[in-house]
């Protein structure tokens, strides 16, 4: 009898227990300040980066997911990225255990972006994210400091990056751009024809608080284009920076001949026939130098 009893006791113990955690997320869910936490989140973002940010809702889950829905970082009313949804899913023992990891999965440009973001206090100090079928069409303006015409792409972005923040910012990124067309290309002020059916690619690390490109390809019909070097720090790219890079350059065909000839007296030729040399200087105000360039 008393095993029996003990047995009914823990059983409604479990009961109520189960009731009140799910009546809890039912009432946060109900209650959820969507407001305060849409405000916060903005005010995050136009402290940590030089881009506006719009929300228009914020909502949470029993499961203590978060949604946004119609995210848009922007510089200018024609110069923005659209972010359909973010999730950020931190699980319940991580809430319970004081976890500062968040996974996150954003859908925006007809693509998606998956990940995890670990804060450290207000700040992240380390993304781990994966970018599949991204069109890159609205990128460029984002992130160019140039209030007037940039270079035009499109194409479909894949690939990954694992790059911690903090203390010390370090890792590795590898991404590949599929159906890349480029438009409204200058070089010594010279208009370049466009290019369409190219493939990129870019692979690099970062370390030392500057960005290490090992590769930054561009390859097609009439064009073979190789950099190296480094850079700023990705994020830091459109407040300037020094940069140090050495390119090879391949003009193909017919069609593009005039280019080449155009572009000659401002390249060094290179031992296997393609046009090379440097860019130093600054993002805001680079300097082509002719050179041959012994990393290629």
């Amino acid at each position: 009898m008393k095993e029996k009893f003990m047995k009914l006791v823990r059983r409604k113990a479990l009961s109520y227990s189960v009731f009140f955690v799910l009546a809890f997320l039912f009432f946060l869910a109900v209650t959820f300040p969507g407001e305060v936490i849409k405000n916060r989140i903005i005010a995050e973002i136009e402290s940590a980066t030089p881009y506006k940010a719009e929300i228009e809702k914020a909502s949470v889950t029993p499961l203590l997911n978060v949604k946004l829905t119609g995210v848009r970082l922007y510089k200018s009313k024609d110069r923005f990225i659209p972010i359909d949804s973010l999730s950020i899913r931190p699980s319940l023992l991580g809430v319970i255990t004081g976890s500062r990891k968040f996974p996150f999965k954003a859908r925006m440009l007809n693509g998606e972006v998956e990940g995890t973001v670990v804060m450290s206090a207000s700040r992240a100090s380390e993304i781990e994210a994966t970018v599949k079928n991204v069109t890159i069409d609205s990128i460029p303006g984002l992130l160019s400091s140039d209030s007037g015409k940039v270079l035009s792409l499109g194409g479909v972005m894949n690939g990954s990056m694992d790059i911690v923040l903090e203390p010390q910012p370090k890792g590795a990124f590898q991404f590949e751009i599929a159906g890349l067309s480029m438009k409204d290309i200058k070089v010594k002020g010279m208009n370049l024809p466009s290019f369409t059916d190219l493939k990129s690619v870019v692979k690099g690390s970062i370390e030392a608080k500057r960005t290490n490109i090992q590769e930054l390809s561009v390859t097609g019909k009439d064009i073979d284009l190789e950099i190296t070097g480094t850079t700023p720090l990705l994020w830091e790219i459109p407040k300037g920076g020094l940069i140090d890079l050495g390119y090879r350059l391949e003009i193909k065909g017919q069609q593009m001949a005039k280019y080449k000839n155009l572009l000659t007296p401002y390249l060094a030729t290179q031992r296997d026939g393609s046009l090379g040399g440097k860019i130093l200087g600054t993002i805001k105000n680079p300097r082509f130098e002719k050179g041959t360039i012994g990393r290629f």
